[in-house]
């Protein structure tokens, strides 16, 4: 499988990171709160009692009822038979943001390079790159993921009890609430490599194939990236377009 990765080089100060992709195979792993989607974590939850939500909340308060998360006398079945979910369950998915935010790095793909949209938001309005990278399709599900376009982001909040009682499950509903986006976003057919570790470098799982060096790169600039990358592409196979 073809990903792509669209690099604006407007910035002569942004342009290592294009270097460092082209030349090293590694790529930004970003925290989600500074990518472009501004409602990255704007959510509705299904409150609505599940077979196993009373059981789960029960273990939730046993474990955190010392804490600042319940008061100590909260008693779960008048919580249920009261519909006070919502209200009790406020701090738990709070603190599961915060965590989010904090402990998971994205970095951001598409399925397609033909896209004028793509190119225009992420590629400089054409004073940039586009990046192909090729990758097995071993790798899809496990390191690379296919974002999942829904009308409207809703979670049942049994997802968000387990993961306040389990790690595991904590990094898989991490990996859900970044793996899905509304419609709004659907034209990007973005793929999401997830990293359990923000603000660093990992080194990507795939071959570059080509490089498409965008139509509106000043000449200087175009001379400047062509004499850094082309002797490593000719060495390495990766072919060099400019459109």
């Amino acid at each position: 499988m073809k990903i792509y990765k669209f690099k604006d080089l407007t910035d002569e100060k942004k342009r290592p990171h294009f270097y460092q992709m082209v030349l090293h195979n590694s790529m930004w792993c970003a925290k989600p709160g500074s990518l472009n989607d501004e409602m990255e974590f704007d959510f509705k939850l299904n409150y609505a009692p599940s077979v196993h939500t009373a059981n789960l909340l029960s273990q939730v308060v046993k474990r955190y009822r010392t804490t600042d998360y319940f008061p100590p006398d909260l008693s779960v079945s008048f919580v249920m038979q009261h519909k006070q979910l919502e209200e009790i369950t406020v701090p738990i998915i709070e603190q599961m943001i915060s965590n989010c935010r904090d402990t998971i790095g994205i970095t951001s793909f598409s399925a397609t390079k033909n896209s004028d949209h793509l190119w225009k938001e992420y590629g400089g309005n054409g004073n940039g790159a586009c990046i192909e990278i090729e990758i097995s399709d071993e790798v899809i599900k496990d390191r690379y993921h296919q974002v999942c376009y829904v009308p409207e982001k809703v979670f049942h909040i049994d997802s968000f009890l387990e993961s306040a009682l389990f790690p595991e499950k904590a990094y898989e509903t991490f990996r859900n609430l970044l793996l899905t986006k509304t419609n709004t976003w659907k034209r990007e057919k973005e793929i999401r490599f997830v990293s359990k570790m923000p603000e660093v470098n990992a080194i990507f799982d795939g071959r570059i194939t080509e490089i498409i060096l965008g139509a509106n790169i000043p000449a200087n600039a175009m001379n400047q990236v062509e004499e850094t990358i082309n002797n490593h592409c000719r060495l390495n196979g990766i072919i060099i377009t400019v459109i």
